[in-house]
């Protein structure tokens, strides 16, 4: 019982850490938090990126163009199998981009279902999927 409960809390500082990564742009400990053969995907678009490198490269080229974002994360659920994990949770993710005409803000609501595995260096991410559920501003935000 306290096994998984001390799992349980280390597997919700992944996702919290991951925001936190985006968050201050740091890059080295985002690509820490995945296994070299994840996935990451965005069930929005139906993209799919594979591998610890490419994930980086993915999410920094879309992060580093933004004057600023905030990741909030709730609602955690982990269900831990012996070395492998299923966990959900919510988010909030707020983005920034001063000086566009339509507003500089755009929020968006959704959950990440992920999947992870116990490694030698802590749990690590496997497949990190996206379900947006709503959002409000200006997409040009992101799209700029």
């Amino acid at each position: 019982m306290i096994r998984e409960l001390v799992d349980r809390a280390a597997i919700a500082d992944v996702a919290i850490a991951y925001a936190t990564a985006l968050d201050t742009r740091d890059w080295e400990e985002l690509a820490s938090l995945f296994t070299s053969d994840a996935c990451w995907e965005y069930s929005g678009s139906g993209e799919q990126v594979y591998g610890r490198d490419a994930v980086v490269a993915r999410i920094s080229a879309s992060v580093q163009r933004l004057d600023a974002t905030q990741h909030l994360n709730g609602n955690h659920v982990a269900v831990v199998r012996g070395d492998e994990a299923e966990h959900t949770c919510y988010y909030l993710a707020q983005h920034v981009r001063v000086g566009l005409p339509d507003g500089d803000r755009f929020l968006a609501g959704g959950r990440y279902e992920d999947l992870l595995r116990r490694t030698p260096d802590g749990w690590r991410f496997t497949h990190r999927r996206i379900i947006g559920v709503w959002s409000e501003g200006n997409p040009a935000v992101l799209t700029l």
